[in-house]
């Protein structure tokens, strides 16, 4: 029998054992792409540090850091290698773990990285196991700035489109308290002038004081993002436009709307679709990040233009459930799962969680939509990338280290689990954990990662 064996699978080794990078692509390799989306401060840069250093641990020296994730046992695990994905930048893990060693968290995303990772088990299966002796599962991670994301919509926009919807959310709460300046630098604006690069650039950089001041007090709707973070690959000195009121952008004949017009195309063609289709073009697991404190540190309509935010984003991306054939042979790929994660879940108590979820599913409900029109699963999850806090005294409270190293309680009013419940004029103020001196220990016991991968690895 084994003779049989023997000559039935030689040519099939044979095919193998002469380099066939296909065959192993196809039969001894399980591919998966995550794209891990979010907007400004939703904490991907955490993420990726915790989930590089999860990943060592748990296949390098065996730590039972993620004892949910049934997808990977430890037992079969028979080696584990990080390589770089394609052309980007290597994830600045070290760099990353550096600064917190030295008490700070990693800085924010402002260009884009990604690694791959490959763990090879053991087959343990009959034939299976003497036809195919291991498996390799190939996980492939980017990270990019949320600047970027935001401004993926404006690729299905006209500039005149554009200007329009940008004015009208300036108009609204909470952008309009911080656009006054440039409402007032454009009402004193003198548009019968020529736009030579001198006048251009003096709009362009009143309309940038405007976004980068709307940022900083935690709007996440900003347009265009990439003019913000120097690792943008756009030259936004050279081609920079900002929306026009509609009496300049409606006459098509005005040479400020045509000037505008021709950069915002550059835009679109040179930056937007570009990074689309490298960056964004072949993923099938999407993980969206939210960062639902800075919205409830903020206001109650803070949290709603979040929402209108990810409603927004979730038209951006290609969605589906591509089959084996698709996704193998014809290397086409489309989202098939998302997962919404409320990150830095241990900034409140374990009493809070469930307030917290239900909040996360009612500002992503316009998001979440538009994926059942699609028909494609999604879930919702709580995930700390490091345990900050320790509990507290009592069930409301939690204990945590600040910023100066002094070890602090807090105790927490209960937080709304809706927009509806929370009142317009109040606020939750976001806890200023730093980070903790042990944070390794405290990484490797993060909440929430081993749920979520279980959850988008399992077919």
């Amino acid at each position: 029998m084994r003779n049989l064996l023997d000559s039935v699978l030689k040519p099939v080794r044979r095919a193998s054992d002469a380099g066939s990078a296909q065959f192993a692509e196809w039969f001894m390799q399980s591919r998966h792409r995550f794209t891990i989306t979010g907007l400004s401060r939703s904490g991907k840069s955490m993420l990726f540090t915790s989930l590089m250093t999860i990943l060592k641990y748990r296949s390098e020296q065996q730590y039972q850091c993620l004892p949910l994730l049934r997808y990977l046992p430890m037992d079969l695990v028979e080696n584990m290698w990080v390589e770089p994905l394609g052309d980007l930048p290597e994830f600045p893990v070290e760099e990353h773990m550096a600064a917190l060693e030295q008490g700070q968290w990693p800085p924010a995303t402002e260009s884009v990285a990604g690694f791959q990772l490959t763990v090879r088990l053991r087959q343990t299966h009959g034939v299976k196991k003497y036809l195919l002796p291991f498996t390799d599962i190939v996980f492939e991670f980017i990270d990019y700035p949320g600047e970027w994301l935001t401004d993926l919509p404006m690729l299905d926009k006209s500039f005149t489109q554009w200007s329009d919807s940008a004015w009208a959310q300036q108009m609204n709460e909470p952008q309009n308290q911080f656009a006054k300046d440039w409402h007032e630098a454009v009402s004193g604006f003198d548009f019968e002038q020529p736009p030579t690069p001198v006048a251009i650039n003096l709009l362009v950089s009143k309309y940038r004081e405007y976004l980068l001041a709307a940022k900083a007090q935690g709007i996440s709707m900003l347009q265009p993002g990439s003019f913000l973070i120097p690792g943008s690959g756009f030259d936004w000195q050279e081609y920079g436009f900002t929306p026009l009121p509609s009496r300049i952008s409606s006459d098509l004949s005005s040479p400020w709307t045509q000037r505008f017009t021709h950069h915002f195309e550059v835009f679109q063609k040179n930056w937007l679709a570009a990074l689309k289709q490298s960056t964004f073009r072949e993923t099938d697991k999407q993980i969206i990040l939210v960062d639902l404190f800075e919205g409830l540190n903020h206001s109650k309509s803070h949290l709603y233009q979040l929402r209108e935010t990810l409603s927004n984003l979730a038209q951006t991306f290609v969605y589906g459930d591509p089959g084996w054939v698709q996704r193998h042979l014809l290397r086409q790929q489309k989202i098939a799962k998302v997962a919404f994660v409320a990150t830095k879940s241990d900034l409140i108590p374990a009493a809070q969680k469930d307030n917290l979820l239900a909040l996360l599913k009612d500002v992503t409900r316009g998001a979440t939509a538009q994926l059942d029109k699609d028909e494609i699963q999604f879930e919702h999850f709580l995930v700390s990338a490091i345990q900050a806090t320790d509990a507290g005294s009592n069930e409301q409270a939690l204990r945590y280290v600040n910023s100066e190293g002094r070890y602090m309680e807090a105790t927490f009013e209960p937080l709304p689990d809706s927009l509806k419940a929370m009142p317009a004029d109040e606020h939750y103020p976001a806890l200023p954990a730093g980070v903790p001196k042990d944070h390794l220990a405290r990484i490797l016991n993060g909440n929430g990662l081993d749920r979520l991968f279980q959850y988008l690895l399992e077919d």
